[in-house]
């Protein structure tokens, strides 16, 4: 048995030391790590939106540029001679020579960003069918042989777009030979209108390479872009020749338009994509991220902290086994030392303790409290002997008082209850959210105890108004918090319990407080009062004018300022007030006339407001009564019902002894079946036959207990109880007090 409880004391030394701090620290590392994916995921994603604009901004700009150029070329002096020498086609021919050809072709540059990007021009003269290029005066096809262009359009290998008005045309997939290498790219067509009689128009070519405009943009990318594409805006145009590419050259994107400029997640590419094409013109380029990329700031930050992690771990397991070795020492000496019995299972540990405390032949052989550390069970143990007045040594009051850290405490105490348990937790969930309060935990007498010490009064009333939001928010109607007046002294925790149990059983009078306390609501002053229950005649006189006017709603209006004048004027403590209740009960009955007397008798009696949780409840029952009493009253009883009653009276209290008297015996005497007995009874007396014979029984017990001279055993079996057990719950049910505590109230 000892091997057990050894076992179980250090498993729990075990869960408080190590498995508790670590699942703290598993829950916090893993919620700052959540909180910071997130937070570097959408920062990385926000810095590849920027990067994304701006190289679709830099693709834009590239291509306006382009625009721009054909413009400005319709402004040099060669093109301004052929808008002048259409209107004499003869001229044109005539003074249009091949130096004119050569020196024009001389001057074709490009400035900034097309410089680099063009790689051949070609400026085509429709109505002439001629052109220039860098090669001087050539026709189209010799234009295309020269430069041994390819294309699988044939609208382009014909030239038949150079005989329109082309705005902002692309031929793609184009190839031409330059310094002996086979170059991809499209041609930009432009026609600037030579506006003159004549239909004639200037077409201008530009052959851009796709690797060009790559190389460019892509400048503009960082690490994170894992891919980059040229488009046509509906199928891929180049891809740089990488391996490994996600997409082919020729593959449709249609699927990867979104509408948006910013980076979305692709689904079906599973990774985050982002597609831009040219207004008004087939050139784009799409942007695909590397999934890595978007985790690397992540990845480095779990490194970081699973690293602090298990550098915490050790140090949590040192620790752990340090104050395990030294906290479990003591135990394990007092343990030890037990007798050899076995003690069977239901001991606790507080029991082991104190049981190995008794075997001790001297003080030095006692536990030496410098030894314990901070042990929640060595502390539970040492308030636990202060609780049922055991006198602890100076070092155990020392360590208590170092634990506690601060001057201040106060006991809070919960009665036990089916749903206890969970009130338990709400309450510890709310004493952690301040540190600044130590708590101990105890359990004593069917009541759950918090030993709360701290520095600052200030943090009771909040804890107060926390608790008590909490418990009416959870819709915890019938619990109530016990609490004592501040305290210093620890010696003096048996006094600081005492008054909170005390003050948790004047819940009765404020069912819509959560936490009483002693300092409240005058229960200081209730408790030192020697005051008695006032029953001026002049009350009574007003409950017997009433009872005359048949009016139950100011007989219980009157009734109600008798009990409200008593405890808010004279401020009686509990007992004081309910056994004037009980006197105000007792001559409730003297009001009525008739045959009803008796039976309003029997049921003031039952009427005791120590059965009831709050004045509330009590209130509302007397309530109920008082319009039955009325009501009965205004009928008046028959003569014969009576007469059959008078005869169930006198049957009942000749054979209150017998303790087979019992609703079937009683039935067949009145030749009723039990079942119509039992509703006539109730509907003739106001209460079940059980409850009548019981209170008539109680009243019997009371005479007897009040003449001394008989054991309450000897009174039990009198009464017609079969066991002395019976009755003394019975009594206590229908009293409020034991027996016992009756006959020493009422004898003194």
């Amino acid at each position: 048995m000892r091997n057990g409880k050894k076992y179980q004391t250090k498993h729990k030394m075990f869960v408080s030391y190590v498995i508790v701090p670590v699942s703290i620290l598993l829950v916090i590392s893993s919620l700052f790590s959540l909180v910071y994916y997130r937070i570097s995921h959408d920062s990385m994603l926000a810095f590849e939106n920027s990067t994304s604009e701006t190289v679709d901004n830099e693709l834009k700009n590239i291509m306006d540029n382009l625009i721009k150029s054909s413009a400005q070329y319709a402004m040099t002096p060669w093109v301004k001679r052929l808008k002048y020498m259409q209107r004499t086609p003869r001229l044109m021919e005539e003074n249009i020579t091949a130096s004119d050809i050569s020196d024009y072709a001389g001057m074709l540059t490009l400035t900034e960003i097309n410089d680099n990007m063009i790689e051949s021009i070609y400026i085509y003269y429709s109505l002439g069918n001629f052109g220039i290029s860098s090669y001087g005066k050539t026709g189209w096809e010799r234009y295309l042989d020269l430069n041994q262009i390819q294309c699988r359009e044939e609208e382009f290998i014909s030239g038949e777009m150079l005989d329109k008005n082309n705005q902002k045309l692309i031929f793609h997939d184009v190839s031409l030979v330059k310094n002996g290498r086979r170059i991809k790219g499209f041609f930009l067509i432009q026609t600037i209108p030579l506006e003159n009689m004549y239909s004639g128009e200037v077409n201008i070519l530009f052959f851009v390479p796709y690797e060009n405009i790559y190389s460019y943009i892509s400048n503009f990318t960082d690490e994170g872009t894992r891919y980059l594409y040229l488009t046509d805006g509906e199928r891929v145009i180049y891809d740089n020749g990488q391996e490994e590419q996600i997409l082919a050259v020729g593959e449709s994107i249609e699927y990867l338009k979104s509408g948006e400029k910013n980076y979305y997640y692709s689904i079906e590419l599973r990774h985050y994509a982002a597609e831009y094409t040219k207004v008004g013109m087939e050139i784009g380029v799409l942007q695909i991220l590397g999934n890595d990329f978007l985790y690397r700031d992540f990845l480095l930050f779990a490194e970081w902290i699973l690293a602090g992690c298990l550098i915490l771990l050790g140090l949590i397991l040192l620790v752990a086994y340090r104050m395990t070795k030294y906290s479990y020492q003591p135990l394990e000496h007092i343990m030890d030392m037990l007798l050899e019995e076995d003690y069977g299972d239901s001991i606790n540990e507080y029991q082991i303790i104190e049981k190995a405390l008794e075997e001790l032949d001297s003080q030095k052989k006692r536990l030496e409290v410098t030894v314990f550390e901070q042990n929640p069970l060595i502390e539970q143990y040492i308030l636990h002997a202060l609780l049922n007045s055991n006198k602890p040594q100076a070092n155990e009051v020392k360590y208590i008082n170092t634990i506690r850290q601060y001057s201040l405490y106060r006991a809070l105490v919960l009665k036990d209850s089916s749903e206890v348990r969970q009130y338990i937790r709400e309450i510890d969930s709310c004493l952690a959210i301040y540190p600044q309060i130590h708590a101990a935990f105890l359990e004593e007498n069917n009541y759950y105890i918090w030993i709360l010490s701290y520095g600052d009064e200030e943090l009771i009333e909040e804890i107060s108004e926390i608790l008590s939001q909490t418990f009416s928010e959870s819709g915890y109607e019938d619990t109530a918090l016990g609490m004592s007046r501040v305290h210093e002294d620890i010696l003096h925790l048996l006094s600081a319990y005492n008054q909170a149990v005390r003050a948790l059983e004047y819940a009765f009078f404020y069912p819509e407080k959560k936490i009483i306390s002693m300092e409240e609501n005058y229960i200081e002053e209730r408790e030192r009062s020697c005051a008695s229950f006032e029953i001026d005649k002049k009350w009574m006189d007003e409950l017997k004018k009433a009872v005359i006017e048949m009016d139950a709603e100011k007989f219980v209006r009157q009734y109600q300022e008798i009990l409200a004048y008593n405890f808010r004027s004279i401020t009686l403590n509990k007992e004081a007030f309910f056994i004037g209740i009980r006197r105000l009960n007792n001559g409730i009955p003297d009001l009525f006339e008739g045959s009803d007397r008796g039976n309003i008798t029997e049921q003031m009696e039952l009427l005791n407001p120590e059965n009831y949780r709050s004045m509330r409840s009590y209130l509302q029952t007397f309530e109920r009564k008082a319009g039955a009493m009325m009501q009965r009253c205004g009928a008046r009883e028959n003569p014969v019902y009576y007469a059959r009653n008078e005869i169930i009276r006198n049957y009942v209290e000749e054979h209150l002894t017998d303790a087979n008297l019992s609703l079937n015996e009683t039935a067949k005497l009145m030749h009723y079946t039990p079942t119509y007995f039992g509703k006539y009874f109730k509907e003739q007396f106001g209460c079940t036959f059980q409850k009548y014979v019981a209170s008539r029984r109680i009243e019997s017990a009371k005479k007897y207990l009040l003449k001394g001279n008989m054991s309450v055993q000897e009174i039990a079996l009198k009464c017609g109880f079969t066991n002395d057990v019976t009755f003394r719950r019975t009594f206590k049910m229908y009293v409020g007090a034991t027996p016992s505590q009756f006959e020493k109230e009422n004898i003194m």
